[in-house]
């Protein structure tokens, strides 16, 4: 018999059993099989126990027991609301808005479930909703800061600026309990600022802003607004005045220094404001004598001899004070060849007066000794920047012997080895500038990179656990909770140089999951930011969170997972199926006592830690190796294509997973989307190749949707040849023999690629460039004789290579 309600005695124990909020799980789990033993059938205990089974790692079980439940009682919103709250703890935020929107249609007054999905809905963005529901909030309770402030954030998110002004107004002086001290009061009044500035009101802004003034805590805050605000409101003489105070307490800020231009009436990005900008520029120097920034300026804005003035001014300073970030600094002047050269030559004139008279020739007194250094420093990046790695090594070698203690040049120095192609020298030359500092965090992180460039995984790994905490319970967790996604990415390109997909795929999925982490950790900023009245950096992580997938490391290890997967179903399509590689026992360490069988020999005596990481679940990656490949490259391209559709490397990758999975509109459309981004792009001309070819082939797909798809490439393309462009460029040649080897044509590929170091490619022939051609050129099939042929060729462009 189904029974709705239970008897008083049961109700009570159904009460204590609902202390999921303090995550008293097995208690729970224990008193309502209690109440089960006697009412099995009862709809709103199944639900409980199946939240707590879920919670308890028995998920399959718990949402069965979930479902049953709400079959039972499809009305309670008990039953409902617990889904909800499984769904979100698994991320399944659609899922959890559908159970908590259920949940309401029983309960609408319901405030616990009120908040929860109002802050889902704010974390899928349907700011409407949750406009809808903070009103029902607030209106239950005007008296709580976090409703109505939650109002107005909805409101702001939603673009009513004039609204959330209201909801502000009407609630700030209000008897809120519990009361708003000072620091909560000072960000709200700066927030109702903000938002009467969106509003595009910017007079009452600023009288707004005056009025505040004694509320605020924030007053570098308060500054930039009222400076800001003037300049909107085209009052540029005070905000002159108001920049000019600003940059009295900070000099290097970008922001003041452009904003004091506005108020001059110059663009800075504008090449006839270009004198007038240096003018102002110039006269910001003499106020401001000690601002780097302001130093570097007339740099970006000059040329010719104002430019070559300039650079002197900088350079003779950066080299008496031994700035070793003179080069990272002026790297981005290169950009202009003749600004570039000017560097060079200016820097090799300082070299060469200090090693004849020991002075600059404008100056009568003997510089330092070290000065020669910083010149030789420098020219030794210049030289590497333009690819002369034997020049480069010369001056820094040079560098070394007149400073041997000094680290930045062992540096530099490994930096060129590893352009030059010696990726054994430069990982040996940066562990030794890290044994001059071991407590030197970053020397040690440039250091595990180049262990990884040379496939080192294990030592990289042991090296890296010198960043953890010596308490730490898991150390290999620990590394994963670091989110260093870097070493991830790195550490995926050496397992997959070493032909171990499945610790290479693992490891990009951590990359990749630290982003998602970033994605999901918002959701408790919802309420905890409301709460606290940081309004302007909620917003912030609002807009921030929008962009958080176009980072480059997610793109990076996205691409590299997706290509991955693609590899494993070419080997299983060609009966060559990729057996996950086995770790070694002693290759892990799982606790703090040592390597994994002395951690297995403690556990047994029980010391250390007895819980089962994720990162030890599937140390082999079979989990990534074992699923459908396709489906899950397919997964990867399409969430690039959402995040990164202007980036054309996304594009490729689709037309790679949608060609081998038949989506024939889809190949079309992917090669449409690159052609829009890039009408030149290399791989254009072999992807309607490799689609020609497919629809030709391919005769399970109907013959009256292969018409349009032709007559399209027709009408795009043309007569296309996959050998278009290979003449001159190298990017092309690439493009070419990939196509080549994806239809089995190796011998083509090869006879392409084994030209690749040849001068006419000079022009866009980098390392990477060629390394990736050797990797191609065995993938072809190409004898030792052939191959060998292409390493001594490609010695003579890179001789100090160790690589080919």
């Amino acid at each position: 018999m189904t029974v709705t309600e239970l008897p008083h005695k049961e109700q009570a124990l159904f009460r204590s059993a609902l202390l999921y909020e303090a995550s008293q799980y097995k208690k729970g789990l224990k008193v309502s099989e209690q109440i089960l033993k006697k009412f099995p059938d009862h709809g709103e205990t199944l639900s409980v126990k199946g939240m707590f089974l879920a919670h308890l790692e028995r998920k399959e079980e718990g949402y069965e027991l979930m479902e049953r439940g709400l079959k039972i009682n499809p009305q309670s919103s008990i039953s409902w609301h617990v889904y909800g709250l499984v769904c979100r703890s698994d991320k399944k935020y659609v899922q959890a808005i559908k159970c908590y929107e259920e949940a309401l249609k029983a309960d609408s007054e319901n405030m616990h479930i009120l908040r929860e999905v109002a802050s889902l809905y704010v974390q899928m963005r349907q700011y409407s909703k949750a406009v809808e529901c903070r009103e029902k909030l607030t209106a239950m309770n005007p008296f709580f800061p976090s409703f109505w402030l939650g109002l107005a954030t909805a409101h702001h998110m939603n673009g009513r600026y004039d609204l959330a002004i209201k909801v502000i107004s009407a609630h700030e002086l209000g008897n809120n309990q519990p009361p708003l001290d000072k620091y909560m009061i000072s960000e709200l009044s700066l927030y109702k600022n903000w938002l009467i500035e969106l509003n595009g009101d910017y007079q009452q802004a600023l009288e707004h802003l005056k009025e505040i003034r004694p509320q605020i805590v924030d007053i570098t805050g308060w500054k930039e607004k009222k400076a800001r605000l003037l300049l909107k409101a085209d009052r540029k003489e005070a905000a002159a005045t108001a920049f000019q105070d600003l940059l009295e307490r900070n000099s290097e800020n970008d922001d003041y220094i452009t904003g004091y231009m506005e108020c001059n009436g110059l663009d800075m990005k504008c090449d006839e404001d270009q004198d007038a900008v240096l003018e102002v520029i110039g006269t910001l120097q003499q106020q401001f004598p000690s601002s780097n920034r302001l130093r570097f300026l007339p740099l970006m804005y000059s040329t010719g001899d104002n430019f070559a003035v300039a650079a002197e001014s900088l350079a003779k300073y950066a080299l008496r004070k031994g700035i070793p970030s003179l080069f990272s600094s002026v790297r981005v002047l290169y950009a202009d060849k003749a600004k570039g050269a000017a560097l060079g030559t200016l820097i090799e004139s300082c070299a060469t007066q200090i090693r004849d008279t020991k002075r600059f020739s404008d100056s009568t007194d003997d510089e330092p000794a070290s000065v020669l250094l910083w010149c030789n420093y420098y020219l030794a990046q210049h030289y590497d920047y333009y690819g002369d790695h034997e020049r480069a090594l010369t001056l820094i070698e040079e560098a070394i012997r007149s400073s041997p203690k000094t680290i930045e040049p062992y540096m530099i120095k490994a930096r060129i080895l590893k352009h030059a192609g010696d990726f054994r020298g430069a990982r040996d030359t940066m562990d030794y500038a890290r044994q001059q500092d071991v407590g030197d965090r970053y020397l040690t992180t440039k250091f595990i990179k180049y262990m990884l460039r040379v496939d080192e995984v294990d030592e990289a790994e042991k090296t890296y656990l010198l960043f953890v905490n010596e308490d730490a319970p898991h150390k290999i967790q620990e590394i994963v909770n670091m989110q260093a996604t870097w070493y991830m990415n790195e550490r995926g390109h050496a397992y997959r140089r070493m032909g171990d997909i499945g610790r290479a795929l693992k490891h990009y999925h951590q990359a990749i999951s630290v982003f998602d982490t970033y994605q999901d950790d918002q959701y408790d900023f919802h309420q905890y930011s409301v709460r606290k009245v940081t309004l302007r950096s909620y917003i912030d992580i609002l807009e921030w969170e929008a962009t958080v997938y176009e980072n480059p490391a997610y793109q990076t290890a996205a691409r590299a997972a997706a290509e991955c997967y693609l590899e494993l179903a070419d080997r299983k399509a060609s009966c060559n199926t990729f057996v996950p590689i086995e770790i070694e026992k002693d290759d892990k360490p799982l606790t703090r006592n040592g390597s994994a069988q002395q951690g297995q020999q403690n556990l047994a005596a029980g010391v250390g830690e007895t819980k089962v990481y994720d990162v030890e679940k599937d140390p082999n990656g079979t989990k990534f190796v074992e699923s459908d490949n396709l489906a899950e490259a397919l997964k990867l391209a399409e969430h690039l294509e959402s995040v990164a559709a202007s980036n054309p490397d996304t594009h490729v990758l689709a037309f790679e997973v949608h060609l081998r999975m038949q989506k024939y509109f889809l190949v079309l459309k992917a090669i449409n989307a690159l052609k829009a981004i890039d009408a030149t792009h290399p791989a254009l001309p072999s992807m309607v190749v490799r689609l020609s070819q497919a629809l030709d082939t391919d005769e399970s797909f109907a013959a009256a949707l292969k018409v349009p798809l032709r007559a399209q490439l027709a009408k795009s393309f043309g007569a296309v040849d996959i050998t278009t462009g290979t003449a001159e460029s190298i990017d092309s040649v690439l493009a070419a023999a990939k196509s080549m080897l994806a239809m089995g044509n190796g011998d083509q590929a090869a006879a392409l690629l084994v030209q690749t170091p040849e001068a006419k490619y000079a022009e866009g022939r980098t390392l990477l460039k060629l390394l990736e051609a050797k990797r191609l050129l065995a993938k072809s099939g190409a004898d030792e004789s052939t191959q060998a042929a292409f390493g001594a060729t490609a010695k003579t462009v890179f001789p100090l290579a160790t690589c080919f």
